[in-house]
C-alpha cells in the first residue's frame, strides 16, 4: 500500500472521526415514601440468582432503545417494585456517574404513591426503610482505596517494558458504607445516596 491508496481509503473518515464503543446507560431512581410519620428512603435487596445478588440497591437497570434514563427509571421502579407507573413520581434529576467499562449511570429522586411492600420476586429478594433524617444526621463510614489493573495470567507480559512489574495506572476511589440493620449499603448505591444526601445538606 503506498500514499496514495492509503489516502484514498481512509477519506471517508475525513469528516467524521472513529467514534468510542456504544455508551450503555443505566438509570436508578432513589425512591422516597412516607412511613411511620417520617420519610423514608427504599432499598432493595437482589435477589441470590441475579447478578451481584444479595447486595443492596436502588431500584434500576438498563435505559432501553427509544426511552430516555428518566423514563428508564420510572420503567424500572414499577416492574421491580410491581407498581403501576403513576405510582411512581419523577421528582429531580440528580446525578451521572461512570460504570464499568462504557457504562453511564443516571440517578434520579422520586417518590412512591400507595406503595404496599410489593417486589418481583424473580429479581428482589426484599425490602427495607430508612429514615430520611437518620441518613442525614449518621455520615458514612469511609475508606480511601484505589482501582487497579489486573491483566490476568495469560496477558503477554514479556511484549511490555518492564514485564510483571509494568506501573500500572491505580485510579483512586473513597468508598462509602451505611451499615443498617438489613445489611450495608455500599458501593454505587452508597455514593449516590451520598451525592443525594449532601444535595440535601
Amino acid at each position: 500500500m503506498d500514499l496514495t491508496e492509503l489516502k484514498a481509503r481512509l477519506s471517508s473518515h475525513a469528516a467524521e472521526p472513529i467514534r468510542p464503543p456504544r455508551i450503555v446507560m443505566a438509570s436508578v431512581l432513589i425512591p422516597l415514601l412516607e412511613r411511620d410519620g417520617a420519610v423514608q428512603v427504599l432499598f432493595e435487596q437482589r435477589d441470590a440468582r441475579i447478578l451481584q445478588g444479595g447486595e443492596i440497591c436502588f431500584p434500576g437497570g438498563h435505559v432501553e432503545p427509544g426511552e430516555t434514563p428518566a423514563e428508564a427509571a420510572v420503567r424500572e421502579t414499577a416492574e421491580e417494585l410491581l407498581l403501576a407507573p403513576e405510582q411512581v413520581e419523577l421528582v429531580a434529576p440528580l446525578h451521572i456517574m461512570s460504570g464499568h467499562g462504557t457504562r453511564e449511570i443516571y440517578s434520579f429522586l422520586g417518590i412512591l404513591h400507595d406503595y404496599k411492600d410489593t417486589r418481583d420476586p424473580t429479581e428482589v429478594a426484599g425490602t427495607f426503610t430508612l429514615p430520611l433524617d437518620r441518613l442525614l444526621s449518621e455520615p458514612p463510614l469511609t475508606c480511601e482505596g484505589k482501582i487497579v489493573v489486573d491483566p490476568g495470567e495469560d496477558f503477554p507480559y514479556h511484549l511490555i517494558p518492564g514485564g510483571r512489574n509494568y506501573p500500572w495506572m491505580a485510579t483512586p476511589r473513597k468508598f462509602y458504607f451505611y451499615p443498617s440493620p438489613h445489611g450495608t449499603v455500599w458501593g454505587l448505591t452508597a455514593e449516590f445516596l451520598t451525592v443525594f444526601l449532601d444535595l440535601l445538606r
